[in-house]
């Protein structure tokens, strides 16, 4: 048997669906949008599963069908499938995802002269998918897959082609996937910044110099990252089908494919519970329990709130203040009400500019929900409204505060602190006059980290904060 042997233009070629046709896997996918659905259908789907893969498969593809329009397509693949059309050869794909969907598939692509996949009672996967290939090929074969389950069929096949798993004697066609880079984009580390707000507990009360403190907080912030990576991972898994929709999001790890579900469910689960343990053994549990609550409501908005209008903005604003609680309990300090009002509106409006820039995305029907959010376009000026109205808010609020702060602190020249008003009136009114020309298109918080005048106005802030507490100016 010759695996080198040259694809020749009589012979049948088999294409594999899931990872190979497409870099998505459909059973899976579909698994996750049924138990998404709720309690009773994540049981269902257990029950379904005990009874065995094949009628797990056939059962959720029955009450979930897969939309073909959504699923992103290897290139590579398409032009193999062209290229054996145009010479005439017969194109079969055969899949160990259920023919309900393998059906739905092959017709929207219009590419396939046969399609085979899995019933309720057979899970067409490795030998029996090479069984039913033989007798349907009844000679010489091409076949083209992607993992260790097609080894058997690499190795009865003529022409033996790879997308991934590629042993020798089988030609890859595609470039060898990355999925350590993929997974490592998935966590999103740039959004990393955001948890920085721990350190605003040790800045506000003085004590930065304390090297215990120190360390304690920085403790903080990696425990709150690894987290929060776990959940962009989570979240993502729960929302490929609308992140496919999304003109960016489709380029997402998980979305277009380049991230497994396998690796993204083991990361995650690795993440979300070694975080907060290791957080328990070093910071102890009161900080741990914080980050515990953090967790259970980031899920709570990632499954219901966050499709609730105006709720899922609160959550947002509470899950950021949240941070800076979560910081003051690491280094033992109180945290100063008037600190936490102020971060509540100050991110309720960041949340409604966030809302605000995908609504202002152009849209044919004005009544049409945002994906995935409970929001439609004809809500933008609202949107807009609450969201100016927030920001004033926190500038108000913030003013306050200094105005109290310099009533109780003798040392320094805390009115200095004004400055911090006029120069958050600056950003946030710039912010949103961006927003409003559609110049920010996307998370507020990762455009302020890349901008630099948000940074420069940063570093002046906190050069006034430093000033303000350490020189006394007699004012």
């Amino acid at each position: 048997m010759n695996l080198h042997a040259p694809i020749a233009t009589t012979r049948p070629l088999y294409v594999d669906l899931d990872r190979t046709l497409t870099p998505a896997d459909v059973s899976l996918e579909s698994f996750v949008r049924f138990a998404r659905r709720g309690l009773w259908p994540a049981l269902l789907l257990v029950w379904w599963l005990l009874r065995g893969r094949a009628v797990a498969k056939a059962m959720v593809a029955r009450a979930c069908p897969v939309d073909p329009a959504r699923l992103p397509y290897r290139a590579e693949v398409l032009a193999l499938i062209a290229e054996a059309r145009a010479q005439g050869r017969r194109v079969v794909l055969a899949s160990g995802s259920h023919q309900r969907n393998v059906a739905r598939i092959a017709r929207h692509l219009g590419l396939f002269d046969a399609v085979a996949g899995a019933s309720a009672r057979v899970n067409l996967k490795g030998r029996r998918k090479l069984a039913w290939i033989v007798a349907d090929a009844a000679g010489p074969f091409d076949y083209l897959g992607d993992a260790p389950a097609d080894r058997p069929i690499w190795q009865a096949a003529t022409g033996a082609l790879s997308v991934d798993h590629a042993p020798a004697g089988v030609r890859r066609i595609a470039p060898r996937p990355r999925p350590a880079r993929a997974l490592v984009k998935a966590m999103r580390p740039h959004q990393w910044a955001k948890n920085a707000l721990v350190f605003v507990p040790l800045a506000t009360s003085g004590l930065w110099s304390d090297p215990a403190l120190i360390v304690r907080a920085v403790g903080a912030f990696l425990f709150f990252s690894l987290a929060a990576s776990g959940v962009y991972l989570v979240n993502d898994l729960l929302d490929i089908e609308s992140d496919r929709a999304h003109r960016t999001k489709r380029h997402r790890p998980l979305a277009s494919g380049a991230l497994p579900i396998p690796h993204a469910i083991l990361a995650a689960a690795l993440l979300l519970v070694a975080s907060p343990i290791a957080a328990w053994g070093t910071l102890g549990p009161r900080f741990a329990l914080v980050l515990a609550g953090y967790l259970v409501l980031t899920k709570a908005y990632s499954l219901r709130l966050k499709a609730v209008v105006t709720l899922d903005v609160i959550v947002l604003a509470c899950l950021y203040t949240l941070r800076i609680f979560a910081g003051a309990v690491a280094i033992a300090v109180p945290v100063s009400s008037w600190l936490l009002t102020f971060s509540i509106f100050l991110f309720l409006s960041l949340a409604y500019l966030k809302r605000y820039a995908e609504l202002a995305q152009p849209s044919e029907d004005p009544r049409r929900l945002l994906g995935g959010r409970g929001y439609a376009p004809a809500d933008v000026e609202v949107v807009m409204m609450m969201g100016v109205a927030a920001a004033m808010t926190s500038i108000l609020v913030l003013a306050l505060f200094i105005s109290h702060v310099s009533e109780v602190y003798a040392h320094g020249t805390p009115q200095l602190l004004s400055g911090l008003c006029l120069i958050l009136l600056y950003w946030l009114t710039r912010l949103w006059t961006m927003a409003r020309r559609g110049e920010v298109s996307g998370d507020p918080i990762a455009f302020a980290i890349t901008d630099r005048r948000s940074l420069a106005l940063g570093a002046l802030a906190a050069v006034l904060v430093i000033v303000a507490q350490r020189v006394q100016l007699g004012l």
